[in-house]
């Protein structure tokens, strides 16, 4: 039963495409008025085609142009694994340049073979050529060292990507 609707709904699908490019193609005028009326006619028939072989009668109404299935290609696996990858590594790149203010110069993210955990994260950065404004100290405050940046991008990735501190890699 399945497999008779499948059949008859592409029959139709076909029948239908097939008179939307062929009243694509004709010109305007006086002729396209009746080529509208025998495509008409042809969808009819296909549509009616199986309840009128259920009948009995000798009347039968093929497809004339034995088209079986029309393919559709799907992206492979890899291909769906690479956009989520360059995905990630585009939005965390994006991320450390805009709320740390370093220029990413090397992205590797590795994953395990379901691409479902991040393992490793390898970083190069370097101070952006662009000068930030310094925040204002009051007081006795004294600058953080230079590596509590790399340690605070570090936190960032660990608590957003769900990776530990010990498989970040900054340079």
């Amino acid at each position: 039963m399945i497999q008779f609707c499948k059949t008859w709904c592409e029959g139709i699908i076909v029948a239908v495409i097939i008179s939307i490019i062929i009243e694509s193609i004709l010109p305007e005028g006086n002729h396209k008025k009746y080529v509208k009326v025998v495509i008409g006619i042809y969808i009819v028939f296909t549509i009616l085609n199986p309840f009128l072989g259920k009948l009995n009668t000798e009347i039968k109404f093929e497809n004339p142009f034995n088209m079986d299935t029309i393919q559709v290609s799907s992206p492979s696996t890899q291909d769906i694994q690479k956009v989520y990858a360059s995905g990630i590594k585009e939005t965390l790149k994006n991320k450390i340049e805009e709320e740390f203010g370093y220029l990413v110069t090397k992205l590797e993210i590795k994953y395990d073979e379901d691409y479902e955990n991040i393992e490793t994260i390898e970083l190069h950065i370097q101070e952006s050529n662009i000068s930030q404004v310094e925040k204002v100290q009051i007081g006795n405050q004294t600058k953080p060292p230079e590596n509590a940046n790399g340690k605070k991008i570090k936190q960032y990735i660990a608590q957003n990507y769900e990776i530990e501190e010990s498989k970040i890699t900054i340079y």
